[in-house]
């Protein structure tokens, strides 16, 4: 079970830095990342359990994620982030929501925060799992880079009309295991790639693409995740990309919205 908010969190000598000060302004995550992890692959292997008993045949690591639930922990963390970073939990309206694009009328995004009908911050969560990554890996950068585009899209030409820009997030976890480590290899294209790609896994294409998504803009914020199915540990390929990181774009985000809207109650009696 996810702890109350604002409690600050101990850990081991590797995160002495978020101690201290700073612990009453940003608490230590991963423990609760950990636990929120473990959940997932403990609804995974439920779901495969239930679809075998129903004789249902799906094949890969399909069975595993029909049930629709397995992310739902890592959400219910996401939004703890949120009220963390202050936002009364009596205001807080989550779901998940269309966002009207530009190039397509809308697309639904998975967590849509949102107080007072004013939308705080919109995220997206995915996972990878299993032993061929690479038949979804431009599939699921495709549709990060064209959720992404159609929303800045719809900004720059006025369709979405807000006074604060919108937060983009993406969430994504991928199964630490050889299959996303390994090097890969790709088949030679028409002009030579970017050389930072050469011999990289799927693991650190990810991490490349997702870090290049916030340095170019396109994302606010991006938390990419590798975790041992076995083991339970729970690493990052790039601190950049850490959930550390991640929450602390969050907390940023919610102090510029609170100073943004005061005609809010934020004390949580009343919008």
């Amino acid at each position: 079970m996810l702890h109350p908010p604002g409690q600050a969190y101990q850990t081991d000598g590797r995160n002495n830095l978020w101690m201290g000060a700073m612990a009453s302004e940003l608490p230590v995550y991963e423990p609760l990342v950990a636990e929120a992890v473990g959940a997932y692959w403990s609804a995974r292997h439920g779901q495969a359990e239930r679809s075998r008993a129903l004789g249902v045949l799906n094949t890969g690591t399909r069975a595993e994620v029909t049930g629709g639930r397995h992310l739902d922990e890592l959400q219910a963390l996401l939004i703890r982030v949120f009220i963390d970073a202050g936002i009364p939990p009596g205001l807080i309206d989550v779901r998940k929501r269309p966002i009207a694009g530009y190039f397509r009328r809308d697309k639904s995004w998975d967590v849509v925060v949102m107080v007072a009908n004013r939308v705080v911050g919109i995220i997206e969560l995915k996972s990878m799992a299993g032993d061929s990554p690479g038949q979804n890996f431009n599939n699921r950068t495709d549709e990060a880079l064209g959720q992404s585009l159609d929303v800045w899209t719809a900004v720059e030409r006025g369709i979405i009309d807000t006074p604060l820009r919108p937060w983009l997030g993406y969430f994504m976890l991928l199964e630490d295991n050889p299959a996303f480590n390994t090097p890969v290899h790709g088949r030679r294209p028409v002009w030579e790639p970017d050389p930072v790609f050469g011999g990289a896994s799927y693991a650190n294409r990810y991490a490349i693409f997702f870090d290049r998504m916030v340095r170019e803009r396109l994302l606010d914020s991006a938390c990419v995740l590798l975790a041992d199915r076995t083991t339970g540990v729970v690493q990052s390929p790039s601190p950049t990309l850490s959930f550390q990181g991640f929450a602390a774009s969050i907390h940023g985000r919610c102090l510029q919205f609170m100073a943004t809207n005061p005609d809010i109650d934020w004390t949580g009696n009343s919008t």
